[in-house]
């Protein structure tokens, strides 16, 4: 049995060591990525599109979490149908608490650039130092408050209300989730122009790894104890 042959068969779960597929980590997305690169490549591209008004944005990010949150949660029962229920549900939604979100990231990249201006001052670290805070902690916010908003129907204001609790209460996760985009981002500077086909084809990847950091905590801190206290 040949190398490839023997990887294949242990995601399939076709081997005495692992009759399931992993359900959770980065097993569970290098599985997913094995055995589903043309719905991801498929996804992404939609994702692409809905992005091209910018307005929409923000519904596209959610409807994106939507999709992969289905696909690494139950592998089946998913399709683009809903990628696009979602997006028409949060197309007005999302806009403010996006405008939020981007506009950090964007007054993040004013005082990093501003940063350069202070050449031989110690200034020049201090505001960089302060930038680079403000992007680590849009990127986190950003992260939560989309897959929130893809798991539960609750108005803006309790979605970002919950996002800022997880972000404290799950500090691990969150510190995860700040260097995995940065090392994502550092990658696609890096290699530049090559790394944007890689964007094009694989950014629902990334985003199906801020899934599986995000998901799991939503369920056991949020959709849980709901579903627990409904039932008694």
């Amino acid at each position: 049995m040949n190398i490839t042959e023997r990887f294949n068969n242990w995601y399939q779960g076709n081997n005495d060591y692992e009759k399931e597929p992993p359900r959770t980590g980065i097993r569970r997305i290098g599985y997913l990525a094995w055995n589903f690169t043309g719905k991801l490549v498929a996804v992404n591209l939609l994702f692409l599109l809905c992005c091209i008004p910018v307005v929409t944005i923000p519904a596209a990010v959610s409807s994106l979490n939507f999709y992969l949150g289905k696909m690494f949660r139950d592998g089946y029962g998913y399709s683009i149908s809903d990628f696009w229920k979602e997006f028409r549900r949060g197309l007005w939604k999302h806009i403010l608490p996006g405008i939020m979100i981007f506009g950090m990231g964007f007054y993040a990249y004013y005082l990093m650039s501003l940063a350069g201006n202070f050449a031989g001052s110690a200034f020049k670290d201090i505001i960089f130092g302060i930038g680079t805070g403000v992007l680590v902690i849009d990127i986190v916010l950003g992260s939560y408050y989309f897959v929130l908003s893809s798991m539960l129907e609750l108005p803006v204001r309790h979605l970002l209300k919950n996002t800022l609790i997880l972000m404290v209460l799950e500090w691990k996760r969150s510190f995860l989730l700040g260097v995995e985009t940065i090392l994502f981002l550092v990658m696609v500077l890096a290699f530049m122009p090559y790394s944007v086909i890689a964007l094009i084809l694989g950014f629902s990847i990334q985003q199906l790894a801020v899934y599986a950091v995000v998901g799991p905590c939503v369920i056991n801190r949020i959709v849980k104890p709901y579903e627990k206290t409904c039932s008694c």
